[in-house]
């Protein structure tokens, strides 16, 4: 009495190695370059479509600057990801400065916004 058993072909480990997505950066040199290469792919997109705007509004900025793509499962609304730009940096400063309230809702100034993101992932 014998099993019939089929057995798979060994393959080399070669062939099942895929680059994983990164899901968490390693390091926060990865992680401020993650972030840099965000916003200055989405920076012009910011600038078309408030044109005609003083203020943008802080949710704005977070869809339209598309921050939720850094870190999707850690941070799917980009919130975390816009406050690290507000908060001061190793110099004592932020990156962008913080949001005024006008009538209850956060909104920064379309100009030094966009100077400022400009500036720091080097458009200007």
């Amino acid at each position: 009495m014998g099993y019939a058993v089929d057995y798979k072909p060994n393959k080399s480990r070669r062939q099942y190695r895929t680059r994983a997505r990164r899901q968490s950066p390693e390091s926060k040199a990865q992680r401020k370059k993650d972030i840099k290469n965000v916003i200055r792919w989405n920076v012009r997109q910011l600038e078309h479509d408030t044109v005609t705007v003083e203020y943008v509004d802080r949710e704005l900025v977070r869809l339209l600057l598309r921050l939720s793509s850094v870190a999707d499962r850690a941070d799917p609304t980009g919130d975390h990801v816009l406050q690290q730009l507000i908060s001061t940096d190793d110099d004592g400063y932020g990156i962008i400065r913080k949001p005024e309230r006008i009538n209850g809702v956060q909104k920064f100034r379309r100009d030094d916004l966009i100077t400022s993101l400009k500036a720091w992932v080097g458009l200007l």
